[in-house]
């Protein structure tokens, strides 16, 4: 029996220092495991959180593209009915003139028109 529980104050001594060392190992060994399970928890928490804000940041990007292209097509639009109407404009303006020269002096020909058409930079001058 006095080698499980010695009798002597040395051996006591002996077995309380390897008794607390023990307990301090045991101890250090279930930190270390704990804080494992914790960081990975954490790790998770944050690629999920980092995730959740690049899905965010790519939807907020994909509706000001979108907005952008709704906002350039209507532009588009006016701009093309505003164009109709300055070539309907200048084509009524050629008309009245020739309409109104009546001394046979100088008129519009077809290619006024397509220098003027060029002139103004249009696209499509073969009408």
């Amino acid at each position: 029996m006095s080698m499980l529980f010695p009798t002597s104050l040395l051996g006591r001594i002996a077995m309380l220092i390897i008794a607390v060392l023990l307990v301090f190992g045991g101890f250090r060994l279930w930190l270390s495991s704990h804080d494992a399970a914790l960081l990975k928890g954490y790790v998770l928490l944050s690629e999920k959180t980092a995730a959740e804000a690049r899905a965010a940041e790519l939807e907020r990007q994909r509706n000001a593209a979108a907005q952008a292209l709704e906002d350039y097509r209507r532009r588009a639009v006016a701009d093309a009915l505003t164009q109709q109407k300055r070539q309907a404009e200048l084509e009524e303006a050629i008309r009245n003139d020739n309409k109104t020269m009546d001394d046979g002096d100088y008129r519009w020909s077809d290619a006024d028109r397509l220098w003027l058409c060029q002139q103004r930079g249009a696209a499509d001058c073969r009408r």
